[in-house]
């Protein structure tokens, strides 16, 4: 009895330190300046990233921001978002999808904001070729493998020719 009178008191204890966690400040950034979150109640939307993704390809981004109070202890951290895209790249790499609700959260707190250019960030994937490679002419065979070509192409039609005028004296 007196092991669950102490488990529950320590439970008790440990809680509200748990619960003290909150977002004190969350801004979207692009090189223009920051926006900061206007409604404190939908600040932890952008605490929770999705799963891991690959990356995708190149798109404008902002920075967002945030700071974090743990009792008397304050964290920050800041990740990019790229809305087009619905991902987002934490510091260390690691490419995440946006939950629909972050990517509406970040698009309207960073409209009238400049957006970071794509070519400022490393780790996107290559954007597909829009088209393929034009034939390489300069190959030391192009020629003569067009005048082999034409010169079977043209054996070929001789010796049709041959034969059927021989099947023709035949018949």
């Amino acid at each position: 009895m007196r092991s669950l009178v102490l488990a529950v008191a320590l439970l008790l204890a440990v809680a509200p330190a748990a619960l003290a966690k909150e977002i004190t400040k969350a801004e979207v950034c692009g090189p223009d300046g920051c926006t900061a979150v206007a409604d404190r109640a939908l600040m932890p939307i952008l605490g929770n990233g999705g799963p891991p993704r690959t990356p995708p390809t190149a798109a404008p981004y902002y920075d967002v921001r945030i700071a974090m109070a743990e009792g008397d202890r304050n964290a920050t951290w800041s990740f990019a978002a790229v809305p087009a895209r619905h991902s987002m790249r934490a510091d260390d790499g690691t490419w995440m999808e946006m939950p629909p609700d972050m990517v509406a959260l970040v698009t309207k707190t960073a409209a009238g904001r400049k957006p970071y250019p794509a070519s400022e960030m490393a780790g996107w994937a290559a954007a597909p070729d829009p088209k393929p490679a034009p034939a390489d002419t300069d190959s030391p065979l192009w020629p003569e493998v067009v005048l082999i070509a034409s010169i079977a192409l043209g054996a070929a039609f001789a010796v049709r020719g041959v034969w059927l005028r021989a099947a023709a004296r035949r018949a």
